[in-house]
């Protein structure tokens, strides 16, 4: 029987007591116990840290020109390797091309809240949202059918309770300019698959994503992210990593730093 542990989201990068004494997760991981496994997934070596491939986020501000309102944002992608000390964990059977035969690791966010802006910077706080890291055994993700990202098991999960960020305009806002974006959020309940990882004592994770150039192809394929459509809204490419983290503490407390989503100012984005 699956069990999991209710943890509390808290930012990476501002850490505070008991969390100040976190330190790296460093354990592995046994997907063959995950729900709906086929028992003959990969039982991944010592690791701490899942790798992510190119994922697409969907920002819309409401209204679009005012002085404030409200913003909405998606996210997802697709765990390529495992790995420890920046060296690569084999996992033979993880299928991060979203067809074929293994088994694949998805992971999505949802958030939302308000935006103020002054003219040359959209800056927003996020009230609420969730995060959630799924196993699937049947590798099916796909970015331009916008489909197979959350129809798997969850094993990682939580929701978020609080977070910032800003969009930078550098080119026009007409449709056809681009933005620079940074985005981190904290949380609320989490829990993880017991199951799976070993040993049992996961806190949480950091995570940080940087926004790839303009020109991405991978953008111009895409209509919907999570079924919310880009008409209206900033779609941003994004790659990096989620490390684990453990807590020495007796209730262990879940750490999601930047939540699956950190998107860092220095990159561009496509308007959609």
């Amino acid at each position: 029987m699956k069990t999991f542990k209710h943890t509390i989201l808290v930012t990476g990068l501002l850490m505070t007591s008991p969390l100040a004494f976190a330190n790296s997760w460093v354990g592995t991981a046994d997907y063959s116990r995950a729900v709906g496994s086929d028992g003959f997934e990969d039982t991944v070596a010592q690791f701490d840290t899942y790798d992510f491939g190119l994922g697409v986020a969907l920002v819309k501000f409401s209204p679009t020109s005012a002085t404030t309102g409200t913003m909405q944002g998606w996210y997802q992608s697709a765990v390529v390797s495992h790995s420890f000390d920046f060296g690569t964990v084999a996992a033979p059977n993880l299928n991060s091309t979203g067809s074929g035969s293994g088994y694949e690791l998805t992971a999505i966010a949802t958030f939302s809240g308000s935006y103020v802006n002054n003219g040359s910077t959209q800056t927003f706080t996020i009230d609420t949202g969730n995060v959630g890291l799924y196993f699937d055994t049947n590798p099916d993700f796909n970015f331009t059918t916008d489909s197979g990202f959350s129809n798997g098991s969850a094993i990682l999960y939580g929701s978020i309770a609080s977070g910032e960020g800003s969009v930078k305009i550098t080119g026009n806002n007409s449709g056809s300019g681009y933005q620079d974006m940074s985005l981190s959020f904290t949380g609320g309940l989490n829990g993880y698959d017991h199951n799976v990882y070993s040993p049992d004592t996961i806190a949480g994770g950091d995570a940080i994503f940087t926004i790839k150039t303009k020109g991405v192809s991978i953008l111009t394929s895409i209509n919907s992210v999570q079924g919310e459509s880009k008409v209206g809204g900033a779609l941003f490419a994004s790659d990096g990593n989620l490390q684990l983290t453990a807590v020495p503490v007796p209730a262990a407390v879940w750490m999601f730093g930047t939540g699956l989503l950190a998107l860092m100012a220095g990159g561009k984005r496509k308007l959609a």
